[in-house]
């Protein structure tokens, strides 16, 4: 079962780019109205949600056209390391290494004068890559330098594997944490809530997870959602929990909640939809804390959006956890930008473990776990190549 969700205020708009993505295979199996606020008082707008199952099996999926030119680059790497030689010792890692904050505000300069004196070769052509995809100049220093050997001839460091990808990879995993998939061999019930605020697609890659869970791992699991306050949130989070066939609950009490998640013994995973509050309101931030103050179990999945930049993203996480312990970090709306440097940024600066990525609106299919692969291979990528492959 593929499915899509479809958003906005104009219906025959909707439709139309529904007929232009999907033709006339599909088929409607939801469809809803929401009143949204509007800058002027009492007045608001409607907006129209459409869950639509494209009935075409030819469809070629985007992650399956990346994971073939993953595994060509890696055996291509693969051999060609087999046939090559480096003739300069590897630098160890340090045993403390030390983190340097990184400056938000700091303009790149691109004739990099200062990372010359420590890099050389393809080191430094990684480097200005990495800071053009809008990755901090420092986090991009430190990321490179965990895939750098000591090149004798001009004792500064260099790429140590043959490709750069190879280097990048090391890199990353030696630089950012990586989890995985949570949900992986779980031996007790999880109990996730995932917080952000308002447009970052909390709701909806909630249930990219519910269906992962679902229909693939065939879990048991249920989902809460605490959102009693935008109109109609409650009954589209309910559309697709009777679409996947699992329990739904909306509710706000405390205690309620402790009950109902005590209740929910038989299931897996229990997933808790929290409602969008901007980071500068911290008496919202604290109901929603308040609210879920019973459950001792509970980890929370921080969604931030990939579109947003860097310095508002510190800025939120930052002021979330002052209410929250942050788990894992999400990031959605990946096709929406060719600039992913907030990835990198954010998870050097917090050193919050990295799980999950969307990749587009398609449920489930679009949601991937994060690994060091499959982000080397998004910040690689060139420009035109982004757009025609992201292009949904």
């Amino acid at each position: 079962m593929k499915i899509k969700i479809y958003e906005g205020f104009n219906l025959e708009d909707i439709i139309n780019k529904i007929e232009q993505e999907l033709g006339h295979n599909y088929k409607i199996l939801y469809q809803d109205k929401i009143k949204v606020k509007t800058k002027i008082p009492f007045v608001k707008k409607t907006k129209h949600v459409l869950i639509v199952e494209s009935t075409n099996s030819s469809e070629v999926k985007f992650e399956d056209i990346l994971e073939e030119e993953i595994k060509k680059e890696e055996d291509s790497a693969l051999e060609k390391n087999q046939t090559s030689s480096r003739n300069y010792p590897l630098i160890e890692p340090e045993e403390s290494p030390k983190k340097i904050e990184i400056n938000l505000d700091q303009k790149v300069d691109y004739e990099f004068e200062e990372v010359t004196k420590e890099f050389s070769g393809k080191a430094i052509d990684l480097i200005k890559m990495l800071t053009e995809k809008e990755v901090s100049l420092n986090v991009a220093k430190e990321i490179v330098k965990k895939g750098c050997g000591l090149e004798l001839t001009s004792n500064k460091l260099d790429l140590k594997h043959f490709t750069i990808r190879e280097s990048l990879i090391e890199g990353l995993k030696n630089t950012l944490n990586f989890k995985g998939d949570i949900f992986e061999n779980i031996n007790k019930r999880k109990v996730i809530a995932f917080l952000g605020p308002t447009g970052v697609g909390k709701t909806t890659n909630l249930f990219k997870i519910a269906s992962n869970l679902v229909l693939n791992k065939k879990m048991k699991v249920a989902v809460l959602s605490i959102d009693t306050f935008k109109a109609g949130a409650g009954e589209q989070a309910r559309s697709y929990s009777n679409i996947l066939g699992i329990p739904f609950y909306l509710l706000s009490d405390p205690k309620k909640i402790r009950e109902t998640v005590d209740d929910l013994n038989f299931v897996d995973v229990i997933l808790i939809d929290t409602i969008g509050r901007s980071h500068y309101d911290h008496w919202k931030l604290g109901e929603i804390k308040e609210t879920l103050r019973f459950l001792d179990e509970i980890e929370y999945m921080m969604v931030v959006s990939c579109n947003m930049n860097t310095k508002e993203s510190v800025n939120i996480l930052e002021k979330y956890q002052k209410f929250f312990m942050i788990n894992y970090l999400f990031f959605t709306k990946i096709d929406e930008t060719i600039y992913p440097g907030i990835i990198l940024n954010l998870a050097y600066k917090t050193g919050i473990p990295l799980t999950y990525i969307s990749t587009g609106q398609n449920v489930p299919e679009d949601l991937k776990v994060l690994t060091a692969e499959r982000l080397a291979s998004y910040l690689l990528r060139e420009t035109e190549w982004w757009k025609n492959n992201f292009n949904t």
